[in-house]
This record gives structure tokens, sequence and C-alpha cells, in this order.
């Protein structure tokens, strides 16, 4: 669509209680790996914003999308991942333009209206 442009990508690594400790050691590897490229929020242990499970996100510069994704594909293990841009447009950043890895996760889109 003319005039939409990415300024970067956003990732949200969604967990159980049952997979927290995975979750846990997804989040300080992604730390080791990437620290100083991409910005890690802290661990959500329930909702926060549209999303209604524990999960912690992610900020990724569009010069870092390819090395990030690549170790999120082959390492998310028994987590769903969801990737999507920032285009200025939260609805369809979340749904139309978004990436799962994993299953796909229900979200809260009432707050991005």
């Amino acid at each position: 669509m003319a005039g939409q442009e990415i300024t970067e990508y956003h990732a949200h690594v969604y967990f159980q209680e049952s997979t927290k400790a995975s979750a846990e050691a997804l989040h300080a590897k992604l730390s080791e790996l990437f620290a100083g490229s991409i910005h890690q929020y802290s661990i959500a242990y329930g909702p926060r914003g549209p999303h209604v499970q524990n999960m912690f996100g992610l900020d990724i510069p569009k010069a870092f999308i390819e090395p990030v994704l690549a170790f999120l594909i082959l390492n998310h293990g028994p987590h769903s991942i969801l990737i999507h841009p920032v285009s200025g447009n939260e609805l369809l950043d979340h749904t139309h333009h978004a990436l799962w890895l994993g299953e796909k996760q229900a979200l809260n889109l009432g707050v991005l209206v």
C-alpha cells in the first residue's frame, strides 16, 4: 500500500506456566546473542496490551530482522511467537501483516482500535 513504511519489527514470545523456564532461558539467550542490537522487554507474567498470556517482547531494528528471525525460527522451542512490522497501523500489524512461529495465539484486538 502506498505511503506505508516499516520502521522496525516487534516479536512477542508466548509461554505457559509449564514452559516458563524455557521462555526465561530463551530471553537470556537473546540478550546474550543480540545485546545492543535489539531492545528486549521484561517478561510479563500476565496480560500486557493486546497480549492476553505470559510473554516477552522484542523491538527489532530492520537491519537485524534477518539474524533474529533466523535464530527464532530454529530456536523457538515450545513457544509461539508473533512477529509483526511496525508500520503505524497497530491493528493491521498484529493481524494481517503478522507472521507466526508455532500456533497462532488469541489477542485482545480491542485495545488496538
